[in-house]
């Protein structure tokens, strides 16, 4: 895969953004850190390049990034878009600590709510009691809720916890807005839902303990996930069910 082939095909693009996201591809083709883009071809590059593009979003390789399994965008991506689509919008998206004061309600219509942070520099994982995203435009005001267990399970529905174990409040903020604009404006995200969600399987089984998910998800090859299932066999269907899920995932990652 080379630089000029990703830029030459996609010439009627904007060039700069053209060149940021091609100088992004070669960086994840560097070192073999990234296996699975080895066979890939340019021209697979430049309509991913041109999905996002269509939705008058840049796939920049930091909000919007390439993966092993799709293509994926994070909260800002999804904040973007509601700006694009209603630049008059204010989005709050944010997570909620144990120690935190949150207190909401609805007043003919109108939204009302106080965030105090109790411990702003003191943000642990651990402490995450749920999330919150409210967002006014023209066409209303809108809260959509959810509590720390509704943010595990979309994590356990993600094909991969790699990303999960690196940014969890980046992914659990990015759940929260992703959550609310498939309630309130499907018409606007129909296409990214349908990019994003190829980063998630819904067959998933969600009352795997957190703990067997992450570790069978860091298994990188097939000969290390028998040896892994033949260690730990015996923990019930829902492990047998996702050893059966990343052994397919194995297969089809080179």
């Amino acid at each position: 895969m080379t630089k000029e082939k990703i830029v030459s095909l996609l010439q009627d693009e904007n060039q700069q953004d053209v060149e940021k996201f091609a100088s992004y591809i070669m960086k994840l083709c560097l070192g073999g850190k990234n296996p699975w883009i080895q066979n890939r071809e340019e021209k697979q590059m430049a309509e991913l390049y041109k999905r996002v593009s269509n939705e008058g979003l840049v796939f920049d390789g930091v909000h919007i990034t390439l993966q092993s399994i799709g293509i994926s965008y994070d909260y800002i991506a999804y904040k973007n878009k509601m700006f694009l689509a209603y630049p008059d919008s204010r989005v709050d998206v944010s997570l909620v600590y144990k120690d935190d004061t949150f207190i909401v309600a609805k007043e003919s219509g109108s939204i009302i709510y106080t965030h105090n942070i109790k411990e702003p520099f003191n943000t642990k994982e651990a402490d995450i009691i749920g999330g919150y995203c409210v967002i006014r435009n023209k066409r209303g005001e809108f809260i959509t809720l959810l509590s720390k267990e509704d943010i595990d399970k979309h994590r356990k529905v993600a094909k991969t916890d790699f990303i999960w174990r690196q940014w969890f409040n980046e992914m659990a903020l990015k759940t929260v807005i992703k959550k609310a604009c498939k309630q309130h404006f499907a018409d606007v995200y129909n296409k990214i839902e349908e990019m994003d969600n190829d980063n998630y399987n819904l067959e998933n089984p969600l009352e795997l303990d957190l703990k067997y998910k992450q570790e069978i998800d860091a298994i990188g090859n097939i000969k290390s996930l028998k040896e892994y299932y033949q260690k730990n066999k015996g923990q019930g269907k829902e492990f047998d069910k996702y050893i059966s899920i990343r052994k397919e995932q194995l297969k089809n990652v080179s």
